[in-house]
């Protein structure tokens, strides 16, 4: 078993050091209570110019980001939709919640740790360009880390 999970552990951190960094935006309640270090998403060529990530429906797009909590948590649940205002988001539902299967937990203050996981982009999914907001939310306190990131659902 400790083969697998270190097998497992190198997997993650291959995909997510040959991912794209790109450009994100912190939310504005996770200024004080979350740090983002960096977000990759790979694959996203567009990231060299800056650029929305233009991510393929029917595939897969592998998502990571670093970040360091300001407050310490024993689970986390992870969110993730289509912010299309500062209060209104349409979250992805096939998105799996359990964050701690994708990072470490329990999470601690100050401590740094990353995120990975794979994002399914279904067929149904409009051609269009999106802000996608991603959230690491702590159920007992409610402080999060959380930033948005803008993509293009294409062909």
């Amino acid at each position: 078993m400790l083969r697998l999970s270190s097998l497992l552990a190198l997997v993650l951190v291959s995909a997510s050091v040959s991912a794209e960094v790109i450009n994100f935006q912190t939310c504005p309640d996770s200024v004080d209570t979350c740090t983002i270090q960096q977000v990759r998403v790979s694959p996203c060529p567009e990231a060299a110019s800056n650029a929305a990530c233009h991510i393929r429906r029917r595939r897969s797009s592998a998502m990571s980001f670093d970040f360091t909590p300001n407050f310490d948590a024993d689970t986390l649940e992870a969110s993730l939709g289509w912010a299309k205002s500062e209060t209104v988001e349409l979250p992805l539902l096939t998105m799996d919640r359990e964050a701690c299967k994708y990072t470490p937990c329990p999470v601690r203050s100050g401590v740094t740790q990353t995120y990975t996981t794979e994002v399914p982009i279904e067929a149904k999914f409009p051609l269009s360009p999106y802000t996608i907001r991603w959230a690491l939310k702590d159920p007992a306190s409610g402080k999060r880390c959380c930033f948005t990131i803008d993509i293009k659902v294409v062909r």
